[in-house]
């Protein structure tokens, strides 16, 4: 059952203090933590829980951060992740800018905003001196975005696995509860050859020609609409000059599918594909990227509690496969769902923004929802 006065409450204490989130929103962002280099925002959110009072707070050597809450009685194990990397190289200016209720910054919402709402969850739970029954583990994850390839969930879930119950990840916006994962595959592709000069040895077989050849049958592979399966030759790079015959030429494939045997037909006919032009010249893949896929069921409790306790705070809940950190513990056998704390614009993008008058309800449907659990 939904305890809506719970819900009222934990709404009106987030509306007053709204400005406190938006300001931790703001440094969070600001802390730069490119995909492989999150230490420093691993560090500055295990610095804010101890502040908070939390005692069983570590950083792994992913690096995950991680806080340990212990309630009353035997109840559920619940683990809640927000992923703290971004797919913005170190360099980029993450300083944020306020414009009425947007705040505008590279990462501000994917995902700052969730790992902000995990610091501004446990000010609500000590303040509110609110109770539960089970176990709270709270982790910024590493490794999320990209070739980053879930490591942080995957490490948490090595760590966790056969105590929790349930996962419930923080990212995108609010009203989606992703309960479907999309699996993917990502490989890497060099081809190598002897090269030479364009016009001496013309005829030696060049790597970057191979390359193409092989990028151009991939491209008329047919793959079906459902369940969705996609592709995309995303990066590719090589050769030495105009007048050179390329050594070396190498590409990034990126797959995916909501069905695991659609996704491994897929890989098969790509494999396929590739050997087919490795005469006369070196091919070597490296599978880059393994996100396993899953799903729980559109009635199971946990994917309808959190729809009932948005349609109770008046948010339209909305349903749709995705790749985030849910895949993990979805893959193992374990329910678990993702959900969002506001709306943002221009998610991986330099122009990204959010608007903070969601937040209040974004936040009390988290706390809500691991409360009610927890009860």
């Amino acid at each position: 059952m939904i305890d809506r006065q719970l819900l009222k409450k934990l709404e009106a204490y987030y509306q007053q203090h709204l400005e406190d989130m938006v300001q931790e929103n703001i440094t969070v962002c600001e802390v730069a933590a490119p995909t492989f280099q999150e230490q420093e925002r691993a560090e500055y959110v295990a610095k804010r829980w101890r502040e908070l009072g939390l005692t069983d707070v570590f950083i792994d050597d992913t690096p995950n951060v991680y806080a340990d809450i212990r309630g009353q009685g035997d109840g559920p194990t619940i683990l809640v992740a927000a992923h703290l990397d971004t797919v913005f190289p170190a360099e980029t200016d993450v300083r944020v800018r306020r414009e009425g209720h947007e705040l505008h910054a590279p990462g501000i919402r994917d995902n700052s905003t969730a790992v902000a709402a995990l610091i501004q969850m446990v000010a609500a739970l000590r303040d509110l001196d609110l109770r539960f029954n089970g176990r709270l583990i709270l982790v910024g994850t590493a490794g999320e975005e990209g070739l980053g390839d879930l490591r942080g969930m995957k490490a948490a879930m090595a760590r966790y696995g056969q105590e929790v119950d349930m996962v419930v990840a923080a990212d995108g916006n609010l009203g989606s509860v992703i309960h479907e994962a999309i699996a993917s595959r990502r490989l890497k592709v060099t081809v190598t050859t002897g090269g030479g000069h364009s016009w001496g040895d013309f005829g030696v077989a060049s790597a970057i020609h191979a390359l193409g050849r092989m990028i151009a049958d991939i491209s008329h592979l047919e793959v079906p609409k459902q369940p969705r399966t996609t592709y995309n030759v995303g990066v590719i790079s090589g050769g030495t000059s105009i007048n050179t015959i390329a050594q070396r030429a190498e590409m990034l494939i990126d797959m995916r599918s909501t069905c695991t045997t659609c996704l491994a037909k897929l890989e098969k006919q790509v494999r396929e594909i590739l050997q087919r032009h490795a005469q006369g010249v070196k091919v070597e893949i490296e599978v880059v990227g393994d996100r396993p896929g899953g799903s729980l069921a559109g009635d199971h409790q946990l994917v309808q509690l959190a729809k009932e306790i948005l349609t109770a705070l008046d948010i339209t809940p909305s349903c749709s496969p995705s790749s985030t950190d849910a895949n993990v513990p979805l893959g193992q056998g374990i329910p678990a769902i993702c959900i969002g704390i506001t709306n943002g614009k221009g998610a991986h993008r330099l122009d990204e923004s959010l608007d903070i008058r969601p937040i209040p309800k974004g936040m009390a449907q988290l706390t809500g929802l691991l409360l009610t659990l927890l009860s």
